[in-house]
């Protein structure tokens, strides 16, 4: 081992003696040598410094950037896009229900996962792209410019297919804006100094934060109006960013030819991760709800997309000669792994703070479209309060990174286990739950990111952001189909068991039969009301169908229907304590990262 070691460091000595040949004397006499791993591998033209930072490309990496205008319209800019890409999910997945209903669609929950079936697909290829060619570009307009036309498309739209379209395109635009803004503004601040940057990113999304509020205010005259509120953001920042962030040539792409920077793209391997992301979350979305878990439409895809996604792993290994996420992303693996395993427990989680309150808000507690908009406000306030503490308690306890992390893991788990506590009678033993549950989840999510990219290589940082944004949006499409199957197989199961007595005790069964309506049709009446009440109060469905409206069948059939509802909450809230105890145990299981906190800049702003 030892042996091993002696060999590492006088192969570091050659190298750095090497890189240095092109320089004059009086340049070398100012040099010190450093000791590097290894050169960065088919790139002779830097390396890094303990095989993390880049030095050796004739850039200063010791001085911070100016903070001339430029710089703050960057980040400026890159904080608009981070907002662009939260918001979108913020409003139309909190009045999804309602979207689904006005368009009389059955494809509720593929409206509501096109989005992250899309994000997930193409997050592994974007951010090594964007590694090699630049961000400006890729972050323009296949971040802003895509999600213009998106959020225009949803407006638009008169059917589901045109909507689930838009959401696939908005996907696709959001996951740029995510990972691309983290990316340019981590790279452009000192290493220990990005937790503090992403803060204040974040406090750009806090006139958001009732996003909630502002699309059940926006749904009282047409939903449609949301697209039209996101087109605008996005384009403001579109210009914002144009006008100020001036990229500097890609470390990665110094001395290479547009040809060469052709071959070095992973098209075959980004094509193969696509694919088996896809079928996998096609497989859950259709899994228990178009077609049983047993069955070939559900089996096929799902089997095929792991061994996909294997072979894809076989192929990065052993046969890309440029594989998308090179080896060497891994720094330190131990808290690498541990990060990923947190944010896959607490993007689940965020799925079902996020889409199903808003729908127990109307389901349980009656909640009207203003209600429901005053009483979702904690979704937006508080995960960004969540994660925006979280990002200064990073800041200032930089050397119990992994403590801060398993606090908010701990308080993410009684958060949600308390929701199961709730009385669906008296909506004050709801706050705090919730609240505890949705500050924690902020606090994980979004600052786990940024702690990834302070151990990974400086010219992979695009690539480290676009794997966990893309494992977010794959956990968040994985969360939701298990929630909401879980959801509606529960309360299925609930009313057919319940329901036909109360409809018949309550006269409402014979009142349907005197207006002609037969048995089977009854059936589907039931079903309809059951799905319409996660939309509506039991008062505005019951106004379209008179044998409601009486003040008997309110009384029998409502506590029958809000008891349903509340026991299927309940049972998906069980659920999520199985997911924050797993994120618990690798977020103890982390380590420290304190080291690798150093004032160290990867890029230099260009004027």
């Amino acid at each position: 081992m030892a042996e091993e070691h002696e060999k590492r460091e006088v192969i570091a000595d050659h190298i750095d003696r090497d890189s240095n040949d092109n320089l004059s004397d009086p340049e070398k006499n100012d040099l010190r040598p450093h000791r590097t791993i290894s050169r960065v591998p088919g790139n002779p033209n830097y390396f890094e410094k303990d095989g993390l930072r880049t030095e050796g490309d004739g850039v200063d990496h010791k001085t911070e950037n100016k903070k001339t205008w430029q710089f703050l319209c960057t980040v400026l800019g890159c904080a608009m896009a981070l907002s662009a890409s939260q918001i979108s999910a913020l409003l139309y997945l909190t009045i999804g229900t309602a979207i689904a209903v006005d368009l009389r669609s059955p494809l509720f929950a593929w409206m509501l996962t096109a989005s992250n079936l899309s994000s997930g697909a193409l997050a592994p290829f974007v951010g090594p792209l964007a590694d090699l060619i630049g961000r400006r570009n890729i972050l323009l307009y296949g971040g802003f410019g895509l999600s213009i036309v998106a959020t225009i498309l949803c407006a638009a739209t008169p059917n589901d297919i045109g909507f689930i379209a838009g959401q696939l395109l908005l996907g696709i635009g959001n996951v740029v804006q995510d990972l691309l803004s983290l990316a340019v503004v981590a790279e452009s601040v000192p290493t220990s100094k990005r937790p503090i940057y992403v803060a204040f990113m974040l406090l750009i999304i806090i006139p958001w934060a009732p996003g909630t509020l502002y699309s059940n205010f926006l749904l009282e005259v047409s939903w449609r109006w949301v697209g039209a509120v996101l087109a605008v953001w996005n384009f403001i920042g579109f210009v914002v960013l144009y006008i100020g962030y001036k990229e500097p040539p890609r470390v990665n792409s110094l001395g290479l030819s547009r040809r060469e920077m052709l071959k070095r793209i992973d098209f075959v391997g980004g094509f193969i991760f696509m694919a088996g992301v896809l079928l996998i979350l096609v497989a859950l979305n259709v899994g228990g709800r178009d077609s049983p878990w047993t069955s070939a439409p559900t089996l096929v895809p799902l089997v095929l997309g792991f061994v996909v996604l294997i072979a894809g792993c076989f192929y990065e290994y052993f046969v890309a000669p440029w594989p998308l996420f090179p080896r060497r992303i891994v720094h330190a693996p131990r808290p690498f792994y541990c990060m990923l395993c947190v944010i896959f427990g607490a993007g689940i989680n965020y799925v079902c703070m996020v889409v199903f309150w808003p729908i127990q808000a109307r389901a349980v507690f009656q909640g009207s479209n203003v209600q429901t908009g005053i009483w979702t406000i904690p979704i937006g306030t508080c995960i960004l309060g969540g994660a925006i503490i979280a990002a200064c308690m990073l800041h200032v306890f930089k050397n119990q990174v992994n403590w801060v992390m398993v606090g908010f893991c701990i308080a993410q788990v009684i958060g949600t286990a308390c929701l199961v506590l709730i009385d669906p009678n008296n909506i004050a033993t709801v706050w705090g739950p919730l609240i505890i549950a949705l500050v924690s989840v902020g606090g994980v999510l979004v600052p786990n990111q940024v702690i990834i990219t302070i151990i990974t290589p400086d010219d992979l940082l695009g690539s480290v952001t676009a794997l966990t944004v893309g494992l977010r949006a794959a956990t968040q499409a994985i969360g939701l189909a298990i929630f909401y199957n879980q959801f509606a197989s529960k309360v299925t199961d609930l009313a057919l068991e319940r329901l036909q007595a109360v409809f018949i005790s309550s006269g409402v069964a014979f009142d349907l039969i005197g207006e002609g309506l037969a048995i089977p049709e009854i059936t589907a009446l039931a079903q309809e009301m059951m799905t319409s009440l996660t939309a509506m109060p039991y008062r505005q469905w019951a106004e379209m169908y008179p044998a409601f409206a009486s003040e008997g069948a309110y009384n029998e059939l409502l506590p029958t229907v809000v008891g349903i509802f509340s026991e299927s909450f309940e049972h998906i809230y069980y659920i999520t304590i199985a997911f924050g105890v797993f994120a618990c145990i690798f977020a103890v299981g982390m380590g420290s990262v304190s080291r690798y906190m150093d004032d160290h800049v990867a890029v230099k702003m260009t004027g």
